[in-house]
């Protein structure tokens, strides 16, 4: 068989040199399949491995294995590609697929190596990055002419200026901002003292006050979010330590609360930014039992393709209806039951993708809501 695949590639060579992508003859792609994917998924266990970004293609790029790394990095899995040879060129802007394509042609011309960078568009993001592959001729399992490749995220060099500047302005206005707001809530205070203010006027501007720096502070760290400083930490003991400091709060809201933990959770690279995160998590969680109900958490392990993953579950079950649909919950400056979210959701979903982590939400009914958040177990914890 694999005779028969190289003769097959050997026919197909001079096409590849004009294009990266051959179309199969339908009456021949279920064998070249089938020869194929039997050596990509065994070279494929060894991707996992590898601690960067990265991928096996045949030499065609009609076939490929991502590792972990890969899907994370640009939100494709092999199934997109699968569907669609032509996926990866297309998100690539049109201005770098030229440089793209002459360095695939001299792999497929018989080059050992190539280094190439251009800018891609991941799945689900709005913005393009910026690729480092590497590339390296090596066959397959089954003698198939193959392709390792490394991907590595670079800054894109003419965007850092007008970024960082934006970042400086940004800083800039959101510390102005607080200061001003300091400033207002300390006049604020006199006047209640004094009696000038009444009270019940004095706590409604103090609410306004108290919300507008709490977007400033949002905003700030939506559009410009600060370093990760990781260190091992078990999700379970900082779920713990949230609740307890809430304990009287959710009490005093109606709300009951009981946290399962299905097994020992093992420690995961985290930092404080995971903290606000869950912290936010529970705070819509609570805005969705205004009349008070249940929230109950779940902690475990999850085994999702070669990886585990911890997965924290908030079931929130409310004696009434819960008026919200699945694809507003991080809606930015969302409003729900008289509760202003901002930016907060929109905030905890990006801090939890720089975990590596992800964030969904259901309803399972009519008055039952679930957050499900899955983060990676790296594989040496």
């Amino acid at each position: 068989m694999a005779n028969n695949v190289r003769s097959l590639i050997g026919q197909r060579r001079k096409a590849a040199r004009d294009s990266v992508s051959i179309a199969f003859p339908t009456e021949e792609q279920t064998s070249v399949w089938r020869s194929l994917k039997g050596g990509l998924l065994e070279a494929g266990t060894l991707l996992e491995l590898i601690p960067y970004p990265g991928a096996l293609w045949t030499r065609d790029r009609r076939l490929c294995v991502f590792n972990d790394a890969a899907r994370q990095l640009t939100g494709f899995c092999e199934h997109d590609l699968r569907a669609s040879d032509a996926l990866w060129l297309e998100r690539i802007p049109p201005r770098d697929r030229a440089s793209f394509l002459a360095e695939w042609k001299r792999l497929q011309s018989g080059e050992k190596q190539i280094s190439c960078s251009y800018r891609f568009l991941p799945k689900n993001r709005g913005s393009e990055i910026r690729l480092r592959e590497v590339a390296v001729s090596y066959p397959i399992p089954g003698d198939v002419p193959g392709v390792w490749s490394l991907y590595i995220e670079e800054p894109i060099e003419e965007d850092l200026t007008s970024v960082q500047h934006v970042r400086e302005l940004l800083r800039g206005l959101t510390h102005e901002i607080g200061n001003s707001l300091q400033a207002i809530s300390g006049e604020l205070d006199l006047l209640r003292l004094s009696g000038t203010l009444a009270p019940e006027s004095s706590s409604t501007l103090a609410r306004g006050v108290h919300q507008i720096r709490r977007l400033a502070r949002e905003i700030e760290e939506y559009l410009s979010p600060p370093p990760l400083h990781l260190k091992l930490v078990d999700p379970a003991t900082v779920l713990n330590e949230i609740i307890q400091s809430r304990q009287r709060e959710l009490i005093a809201q109606g709300i009951q609360i009981s946290v399962v933990l299905r097994e020992p959770l093992p420690k995961v690279p985290l930092d404080e930014q995971f903290r606000s995160a869950l912290d936010r998590v529970i705070d819509f969680s609570c805005a969705l039992l205004p009349g008070g109900g249940e929230l109950k958490i779940e902690a475990g392990i999850q085994r999702i393709g070669a990886a585990d993953h911890i997965e924290l579950t908030l079931l929130t079950a409310s004696p009434t209806s819960i008026t919200l649909e699945e694809t507003d919950v991080f809606r930015p400056f969302l409003k729900i039951n008289g509760c202003r979210v901002g930016l907060s959701m929109a905030v905890a979903r990006q801090i939890l993708r720089r975990h590596f982590g992800k964030i969904v939400f259901r309803k399972e009914r009519s008055d039952r809501g679930v957050f499900s958040i899955l983060i990676r177990v790296p594989s040496d914890a």
